[in-house]
């Protein structure tokens, strides 16, 4: 889990700034559909900046307080900024997009904004205006599923057209501001000789942190175009490549998009120099000893959706743990001297590195011995953060009517009584103005991403409405397949038999006052696997610990010693040693055609069904009962149906529900013969509207 505001935050890294642009309070656009009192913003693109067209992307104007840098602040908790979102398609040099007005019904082609929803409705004052747009690239994906969205390149920011930051006044009248993107922000400057140019970063080697990438053709086949992975992998002191006698067990720490940083901010941290030495400095811990001889291994795996994939197979953003455990794993294993035995190969991370961790263990048994996960991200969607998605009917509101926490903290580590930061439904908004179908590269979007399965527009198949919170059971149907803890109760004695294989291997901390409440999805997940075998998870809880630090915060060199003496213990000459069953590969779980079976595009387009008139006969006499199902669509669907009676319409639609059987009663006699079928036509959120009618029948003959 982490906060921060998506290609916005890496835009303030590198922005470059060039033309001012102009103010005209008096320049009204009069082809603006608007209201006649609205404020609009037109934004054109300086000549000479670009020369071909972008298939699509957003546009996000930032409106912040008179004298401050826009982009200063973008936090859903702290930025004193008012965000407007557009979309725009087939965006070139000589086009202008205009935004103005803004509701709640329009948000995939109109305008978008938080905390005010409505341009029209922005408070009159003096500000500094600032806009931006991130270009999307159409892909047609191997499963036949298209899709628009951003490729970064190794700071998840690389290609956004940005204005100059311009001093307005907003006087509350009929007002159209005028920008230009007049600056692209630059590639950022790599230094290193990794193939892939500037896909997952590009960084020179130091004596002990090596940096490697590989091209994987699993995500590259899955997204028709080159894709890569990498990893920085800091060695030991005193390692030696010739030495292949001498091999070191791996810890995978895993979490958010590294750059050229190693495992626990090396070289930043203060235990690198020390490890460096090959000593951990004598303290009142006891005298100076050898640093644990451990390779420490970081991925880079940033993808469209997000800064880092949760490394795992997913039919949305494609088969990234197979990217990384099948084809950066072994290249690992064969550059360094590593010990590639699932004894030696540890996961270790928190937050989204929390799940990643207690995931691949999860998933792949047969690949790594243990996990140390801190405060993951939701382990059971009974707490998916502060959300009970299986009960619940709102995401935004509690059953008792209070909103539900998002970001959260205390006065005190005494003191339980939570003090509100964000709620979910306030950064659920703000992701919106940075983008729809789950595209804003923030937090609950790639959740979406990950934990869901594809919606037959090609997107993630989202758990509820992102404007109104209403839950979709049948969407979060689909998320079962990524609830950690429903995971292991299904398969905890069937062949998989997790129950016992994974005995021992988990270990999971969390602190009673997390900063995003994963406290109560690790609670669930204890609940869950302790109604069958009580403690069978290795679970601490820091009483009154936030959001952070270490393996039961554990000072660094205490955890790497700790590490390294599980493995040791877990060696096959070992205390403990892992047994061959508990490793074995019929166990593991996230095959990637399973996936796609339950997720991708075929199964997008399984679920539908046209309309259907049920009755066995297709002539039926007059006075009979005509019967049609709705047919099948993707949840949160609202659906409106009406009759038609040889092919045209007889009365206004009405609102049908999915599942719904409906009736047509036929006149008892009279009447020339005709044919009747049965319309409905599906709407929702950033699907297209679409009619589907039914089979004809023949009534009267």
């Amino acid at each position: 889990m982490v906060v921060i505001s998506s290609w916005l935050a890496r835009t303030a890294l590198c922005l470059s700034v060039g033309i001012a642009g102009v103010l005209g309070q008096d320049d009204i656009d009069v082809n603006s559909f608007a209201k006649a009192n609205s404020l609009n913003v037109k934004i054109n693109v300086a000549r000479g900046l670009i020369n071909s067209t972008f298939a699509g992307g957003r546009v996000v104007v930032l409106f912040a307080p008179n004298g401050t840098d826009p982009i200063e602040d973008t936090d859903v908790v702290s930025s004193p900024d008012h965000f407007y979102g557009k979309n725009v398609v087939s965006f070139g040099p000589r086009d202008t997009v205009t935004l103005s007005g803004g509701n709640n019904d329009n948000t995939a082609k109109g305008v978008y904004g938080f905390p005010v929803v409505g341009l029209q409705d922005l408070p009159v004052g003096f500000y500094t205006v600032q806009a931006f747009l991130n270009p999307y690239e159409n892909v047609t994906r191997s499963d036949g599923s298209v899709v628009s969205v951003h490729f970064p390149c190794g700071d998840d920011g690389f290609g956004s057209l940005v204005t100059s930051a311009v001093d307005v006044e907003v006087v509350g009248g009929a007002q159209t501001i005028q920008l230009s993107f007049d600056s692209i922000e630059p590639v950022a400057q790599f230094v290193g000789t990794e193939i892939g140019g500037c896909s997952q970063g590009n960084y020179a080697d130091t004596t002990l942190l090596k940096y490697v990438k590989i091209r994987s053709k699993k995500l590259s086949a899955f997204w028709g175009r080159n894709m890569y992975v990498g990893a920085n992998v800091l060695l030991p002191a005193g390692y030696s490549s010739g030495n292949k006698s001498k091999r070191y067990p791996v810890v995978y720490s895993q979490g958010h998009w590294p750059g050229g940083t190693g495992p626990f901010s090396y070289p930043r941290a203060t235990f690198s120099a020390a490890w460096n030495n090959g000593s951990i400095p004598a303290n009142a811990g006891g005298p100076a000893r050898p640093a644990p001889q451990l390779i420490l291994v970081r991925f880079r795996h940033e993808t469209p959706f997000y800064d880092d994939s949760y490394a795992v197979n997913t039919p949305n953003i494609g088969p990234y743990g197979d990217a990384l455990n099948e084809e950066l794993i072994p290249y690992i294993d064969k550059t360094f001297n590593t010990i590639a035995q699932p004894y030696a190969r540890i996961q270790e991370g928190g937050s989204t590195g929390g799940w990643e961790s207690i995931a691949n263990l999860i998933f792949r048994p047969d690949l790594f011995g243990a996990c140390f996960s801190s405060y993951p991200d939701s382990l059971s969607f009974y707490r998916h953060q502060a959300i009970n998605l299986y009960e619940n009917t709102n995401a935004y509101i509690n059953p008792d009517g209070s909103s539900t926490t998002s970001i959260r903290t205390f006065s005190s580590p005494t003191n339980d009584t939570p003090i509100v930061l964000a709620t979910t439904e306030q950064e659920n908004h703000w992701e919106l103005t940075q983008g729809t179908s789950s595209r804003s590269f923030l937090q609950w979007d790639v959740w979406n991403a990950v934990y869901g399965v594809q919606g037959y527009n090609g997107y993630p198949l989202e758990p509820w409405d992102k404007v109104t919170g209403e839950i979709y059971p049948g969407a979060v149907e689909y998320w079962k397949h990524m609830d950690l803890a429903g995971y292991v109760v299904e398969n905890w004695n069937n062949s998989k038999n997790l129950g016992v294989n994974l005995a021992g291997r988990v270990f999971v901390y969390v602190g009673t006052h997390d900063d995003y409440s994963l406290n109560m999805g690790v609670q669930s997940f204890q609940n869950r696997t302790d109604a069958i075998s009580p403690g069978w998870a290795n679970i601490t809880y820091g009483i009154g610990q936030v959001h952070g630090g270490n393996y039961q915060r554990r000072e660094i060199w205490n955890y790497l010693e700790f590490l390294d003496a599980f493995i040791q213990a877990h060696a096959p000459n070992g205390t403990t040693p892992l047994s061959a069953a508990a490793t074995s590969p019929k166990i593991r779980g996230n095959r990637w055609n399973d996936v796609m079976r339950y997720g991708g595009r075929k199964a997008a387009v399984a679920r539908q069904a046209d309309p259907k008139i049920t009755n066995r006969k297709d002539e039926i006499k007059m006075g009979a009962i005509v019967k049609a199902t709705v047919g099948r669509w993707d949840p949160g669907m609202d659906l409106t149906a009406m009759w038609a009676v040889n092919g045209e319409s007889t009365s206004k639609g009405f609102k049908v529900t999915h599942g719904m059987m409906l009736q047509y009663p036929t006149l008892q006699t009279g009447g020339a013969p005709y044919n009747l079928s049965l319309w409905v036509t599906g709407e929702k959120r950033n699907y297209d509207t679409e009619t589907r009618m039914s089979n004809a029948v023949q009534v009267g003959l």
